[in-house]
């Protein structure tokens, strides 16, 4: 694994990051499922607001890292099982999305009581995101 790691094409795995962060933004922004996250959390437009007075920096920040250490980690494994396109690549990145952090995140909502629809959302948000990542990866090889 050490030599797929230090062959890994840091340029596309920092694109691929990025296109990986808008996609979380366009995930939980009007466009798409901000409305029906913020009621599964009970959020206010007041607690947005005021989490973003506080500065929305640290959060951007944070999540950046943990996308990019995520699309490290499928970068990786991409490599090191080969990709012959982005289909397979797309295909790779949704099992992982589905049977790694899916998983992961249902197990913890069994204990945080999060409702379905907030699963739901959340979950897919991984799944479509490391296809599309994979997808890339797969594809630029």
């Amino acid at each position: 694994m050490k030599e797929v790691i230090l062959h890994l094409d840091w340029i596309h795995v920092l694109v691929v990051t990025a296109a990986g962060f808008l996609l979380g933004w366009l995930w939980y922004s009007p466009v798409l499922f901000v409305k029906p996250w913020m009621a599964e959390m009970k959020y206010t437009e007041e607690h947005m607001k005021e989490t973003a007075k506080a500065g929305m920096a640290r959060y951007m920040i944070q999540a950046f890292v943990f996308t990019l250490l995520s699309t490290f980690g499928l970068a990786a494994l991409i490599a090191a099982h080969g990709s012959s396109n982005w289909k397979h690549g797309a295909a790779f990145g949704a099992f992982i999305g589905a049977f790694g952090p899916g998983m992961r995140i249902l197990n913890g909502g069994v204990w945080e009581n999060r409702s379905c629809k907030l699963q739901a959302i959340n979950v897919g948000h991984e799944i479509v995101l490391y296809a599309l990542q994979g997808a890339s990866l797969g594809a630029w090889h």
